[in-house]
C-alpha cells in the first residue's frame, strides 16, 4: 500500500510536469533594446531595402527601344526652350534678328579648305555665342555659319550669304541638392528616351545621325556634357559647289564665262 509520503512524491512531480509543458507554448517576450528588423527574416532581403510603397510592384527599368512611336526626329537646326528658331541654312541677318542689339554680334573668319588637286578653297565663316540659363542648366551656345556663296564669287560677303551649318552646346548642370541630377541622367533619360539608343559610339561621343542632322553627344564630366548637330543639306551644298567650280568641268565652265569678256 502506497503511504502518504510516496503520494505526495508523485503529485508534486506531476505538478511540475504540467507548468514545465505551459512554459514551453508562452510566447517569448521581445527585448526592449533589439532592433525589430532583426526579427524580420521572413522578408527576402531584396523586398527590405525597398520603400514600403514600392514593395507590391516590381521594378521595370525603361527601354528606349520600346518606345519606337515616342522617338523624335534629330532638330532640324537651331532650337531653343524645344521650340525650333531656324532650320539649317538659314541666313545668319535672319539669325541675327532673334538677338537684341546688343546681342547680335558676329565673327568672322577665313577657313580656307585644300583638295587634294592642291587648290586652296576660299571659304568664310562666322558664328554667334550666347548663354541661356534654365532653373537646372547652364547652356552655352554657339551658332557656326558658313558662306558657300563665297565659293562661286569673292564679293559675295554680306550676312545674307551665310548659312547656318552648326549648332555647338555645352550643357553645365546646376547644383540643385537632394536628388542631384547627372550628366548620365541627362544621356539615359532624357537624350535617349527622346531620340533613342545612338546610331554609334566610339568610346567618346554618343553618335546619332538622320536624314537631316547629324548629332554628337559626350559626357564631358559630371556636371558638363557637350552636345553638336550639324546640317547635312549644308554640307552637301558645299560639295557641289565645290563640284562646280573646281571640277574639271567646273574649271572649263569658268574659263568659257571669262573669255565671253575677252577682246581680240
Amino acid at each position: 500500500m502506497i503511504n502518504f509520503a510516496t503520494m505526495m512524491r508523485i503529485t508534486i512531480l506531476s505538478l511540475l510536469l504540467f507548468f514545465s509543458s505551459c512554459t514551453t507554448f508562452r510566447p517569448k517576450l521581445l527585448s526592449r533594446d533589439r532592433d525589430i528588423r532583426d526579427i524580420i527574416t521572413s522578408i527576402p532581403a531584396e523586398v527590405k531595402k525597398l520603400p514600403l510603397e514600392k514593395r507590391r510592384q516590381a521594378i521595370v527599368e525603361s527601354d528606349p527601344t520600346l518606345l519606337d512611336g515616342f522617338i523624335k526626329t534629330l532638330p532640324n537646326g537651331w532650337v531653343l526652350a524645344r521650340e525650333p528658331i531656324s532650320d539649317w541654312n538659314s541666313s545668319l541677318s535672319a539669325v541675327m534678328g532673334y538677338f537684341p542689339d546688343s546681342l547680335s554680334v558676329a565673327e568672322f573668319w577665313d577657313d580656307p579648305l585644300t583638295l587634294k588637286s592642291g587648290f586652296r578653297i576660299p571659304v568664310r565663316r562666322a558664328k554667334m555665342m550666347y548663354e541661356y540659363t534654365t532653373r537646372l542648366t547652364i547652356e552655352r551656345i554657339e551658332l557656326r555659319f558658313i558662306n558657300i556663296d563665297f565659293i562661286y564669287s569673292i564679293t559675295n560677303i554680306e550676312a545674307s550669304h551665310y548659312k547656318l551649318e552648326s549648332v555647338h552646346k555645352t550643357v553645365e548642370l546646376k547644383d540643385i541638392g537632394f536628388p542631384q541630377v547627372t550628366t548620365e541622367d541627362v544621356l539615359q533619360h532624357k537624350i535617349m528616351m527622346t531620340y533613342g539608343p545612338p546610331g554609334e559610339f566610339d568610346g567618346t561621343w554618343h553618335r546619332y545621325l538622320d536624314g537631316n542632322t547629324e548629332m554628337n553627344v559626350r559626357i564631358l564630366d559630371d556636371w558638363n556634357i557637350a552636345i553638336n548637330l550639324r546640317g547635312l543639306v549644308v554640307e552637301q551644298d558645299l560639295r557641289d559647289a565645290i563640284e562646280h567650280v573646281y571640277s574639271e568641268q567646273g574649271i572649263e565652265y569658268k574659263k568659257m564665262q571669262l573669255m565671253e569678256s575677252f577682246d581680240l
